[in-house]
């Protein structure tokens, strides 16, 4: 059992990174555990700001980082006997921890230049509605969001990174069907679901050619929650949902990074997403439904889009970026899975153990 104010640690591969958020707890111990309320004051940040810096596993932006260690490098020298000068122990820790966070950014640098995997799997479910689950999961996005995690808990678990991907996951209401598609790297176990949860199933294979495929044309399709942060004196930048005359900006810098060059681009309102509705103040996410046309520029930054999944809300179904070549039907591109690839759909049964036998789908390159 921990000590009172100590923050949770994240779940983090050796290096760099473990290394820098290991050294940050140790310096919160030797302050004497101060919340993260208490932290925030002293360094000017909000309270969620400087508790992420402790549990979450990225790379924190560097003032603020230095901001909390200069904090706790205070609190931790009243607590012990002083040797030599005051600054001289302030300076020391002040330049270890600088050195610490370049490492860690010099790592995540390597990485980047790192290929993403060239395939992923995703599960089609076509939910069964008169299952208890499945109306309960319909209607929170909190709780669907539980459904998928169980499903894929290596993922739920392991640290994001471009090469391991993100669990990213949609729901469509086609003419009233309801139908999941959940995208991973990582095993899923089906047999975590109830016997009825999903009427039918499919396996898709999401795969990429060695070179990729720089220059084709494909459409999109993506369901996102557009967001900005407003800034605010003292406190982390409030986030708030962008009018129709601003998305298809946010669009533009997202498909840039994604390494994407738009052509055409609509986009469509699909209603808040809501989460935890018995709680007394509930989540709401805006949803909308970007689709149209582009032109592939850096298929590596693409691999790593479809991965990651785009914008924030993709905890809750969002983010997911589909992709078909451009003489498809765009139709088609709603029902089809992520990745530049084409893939023979095979329905399986979800038997009484939750398991499939699709696993042997032939890949097909698209293009």
């Amino acid at each position: 059992m921990g000590r009172a104010g100590e923050i949770k640690r994240p779940n983090l591969p050796a290096g760099p990174m473990r290394d820098l958020n290991a050294g940050l707890h140790e310096l919160h111990r030797e302050a004497g555990f101060p919340s993260a309320r208490e932290m925030a004051r002293a360094a000017s940040l909000g309270h969620s700001t400087v508790h992420n810096l402790f549990a979450r596993g990225r790379l924190p932006q560097y003032d603020q980082f230095m901001a909390v260690t200069g904090c706790l490098a205070l609190r931790a020298l009243a607590r012990r006997p002083m040797g030599a000068s005051r600054e001289q122990a302030l300076d020391a820790i002040s330049n270890r921890f600088h050195e610490l966070w370049h490492r860690a950014k010099a790592e995540g640098a390597v990485q980047q230049t790192r290929r993403p995997p060239h395939s992923a799997q995703q599960i089609v479910l076509h939910l069964n509605p008169r299952n208890p689950q499945v109306l309960r999961d319909l209607g929170d996005a909190l709780h669907l969001h539980h459904t998928v995690r169980s499903l894929c808990p290596n993922a739920a678990a392991g640290h994001v990174s471009p090469h391991t991907g993100r669990l990213l996951y949609r729901l469509d209401m086609d003419r009233g069907d309801a139908i999941l598609r959940v995208q991973t790297t990582e095993p899923v176990f089906l047999r975590a679901l109830t016997a009825d949860y999903a009427r039918a199933v499919a396996v898709e294979r999401v795969a990429w050619s060695e070179t990729g495929f720089e220059g084709q044309r494909v459409r999109f399709l993506l369901d996102a929650n557009a967001t900005k942060a407003i800034p605010r004196t003292g406190q982390r930048g409030k986030r708030v949902g962008l009018g129709t005359a601003e998305i298809s900006a946010w669009w533009e810098r997202q498909a840039s990074r994604a390494g994407l060059a738009t052509v055409e681009v609509r986009n469509q309102s699909l209603g808040p997403v809501i989460a935890s509705r018995a709680a007394r103040n509930p989540t709401f996410l805006q949803a909308t439904r970007l689709e149209g046309v582009a032109v592939i520029t850096d298929p590596v930054a693409l691999q790593r889009a479809v991965l990651s999944g785009i914008g924030r809300g993709r905890a809750f179904g969002l983010g997911l970026l589909c992709l078909r070549p451009a003489d498809t039907d765009a139709s088609s591109v709603r029902h089809a899975s992520e990745g530049c690839t084409t893939n023979d759909r095979r329905p399986v049964r979800l038997d009484r153990a939750g398991t499939d036998d699709s696993r042997q789908s032939q890949e097909q390159r698209c293009g």
